[in-house]
């Protein structure tokens, strides 16, 4: 499989094929430039069931491997139980329920979260771990969805389940010592999709009757079209280039992508109406496809009189705080803002 031919720090001067596009952060680009990631979409690789070996960007292989064990044991002071919910089209949906083992004499807040990969790849566990760094100080429960995977699942079924799983959240929210009233809604790259959709859904269907508290999208892919500039600047020379994020939505939205039959449930993007959505966290780097993306939600959140708050890391790509290296200050300016994002949201 062709791997892209130059280092992706010095893209944008060696192949000629890319437009006038931000410089990546010096240092950040040395920990991109031990990215190898062939041009061509891989579903296989995404799956982790290729053969071939390739690093990404923030430090993770086809072979990385996520459990309720490898999570408890990075975070002792947890518990796990696992709850099987009906789910839509008479299916099951497995939620992971992730509890401080400390007791609480009062409902706790909870962050319901949807994980990344395009909507074709990952599980419930994938990258769990430095999501729940971002809650030290906080005392929460995470709720992390099992949602079914594009092209066996095409949307919006991704989306139909995980709405599903915030409706049995807050109708079960006693049993599992939960605030009903203090559900943040979390989504991080592809899961952005079904995050944003859940909050529409959530907001047209009037149920939960219980508004949800708050939406974090971390770096959100939200717009099947790709044409934004930023779409234009990472076409080439980027890990996360605009052909792969173009791959996973024709598998999302086989026939479909790019067409008017595509709605704001499929991809959030296409929606007209942004008012009464929650009080919304959205990021992205400077130097990667999703970011016009999360500027367009952002500016129409507040066009229909919604609150966003707003991050363009400058030099940073895709989910680039994934990396573990707390020296640098972007990263730690990044994790910080969301931190405190999440501590306000979850003051009771």
């Amino acid at each position: 499989m062709t791997q892209y031919p130059h280092p992706f720090s010095q893209a944008a001067k060696l192949d000629s094929r890319i437009i006038p596009r931000p410089a990546y952060d010096a240092e950040l680009a040395k920990l991109l430039d031990a990215t190898t990631i062939p041009e061509e979409f891989d579903l296989d690789l995404m799956r982790g069931v290729s053969k071939e070996d390739h690093q990404c960007a923030h430090g993770e292989t086809g072979e990385t491997e996520f459990s309720a064990d490898t999570i408890l044991k990075d975070k002792p002071f947890l518990s796990h139980e696992e709850h099987s919910i009906p789910g839509p089209d008479n299916t099951t949906i497995i939620l992971s329920v992730f509890t401080p083992k400390e007791p609480s004499s009062t409902p706790r807040p909870v962050l319901y979260h949807m994980h990344g990969g395009g909507l074709v790849s990952g599980d419930r566990f994938t990258a769990l771990t430095p999501i729940i760094d971002l809650l030290e100080g906080v005392d929460c429960v995470v709720v992390s969805v099992e949602y079914r995977l594009s092209p066996e699942t095409p949307q919006p079924g991704p989306s139909e389940d995980c709405y599903a799983g915030l409706v049995w959240l807050s109708e079960n929210a006693s049993k599992l010592g939960i605030d009903p009233a203090q559900i943040v809604v979390f989504g991080i790259s592809g899961g952005g999709i079904v995050a944003t959709a859940v909050c529409l859904m959530a907001r047209d269907r009037k149920i939960p009757s219980i508004p949800i508290k708050g939406l974090m999208l971390y770096a959100p892919q939200l717009d099947d079209r790709c044409e934004t500039l930023s779409d234009q600047q990472y076409e080439y020379g980027n890990p996360t280039s605009t052909p792969w994020v173009r791959a996973c939505w024709d598998l999302v939205l086989p026939d479909i992508r790019g067409t008017d039959k595509v709605t704001p449930y499929h991809a959030p993007a296409r929606a007209d109406d942004y008012s009464n959505l929650p009080p919304t966290y959205v990021d992205a780097g400077e130097c990667e496809v999703l970011r016009d993306q999360a500027v367009q939600f952002a500016t129409n959140m507040w066009r229909c009189g919604s609150t966003c708050e707003l991050h363009i890391w400058p030099g940073a790509y895709h989910i680039f705080e994934m990396i573990n290296d707390g020296n640098h200050l972007v990263i730690q300016s990044a994790k910080a803002a969301k931190a405190n994002w999440i501590k306000r949201m979850m003051a009771i």
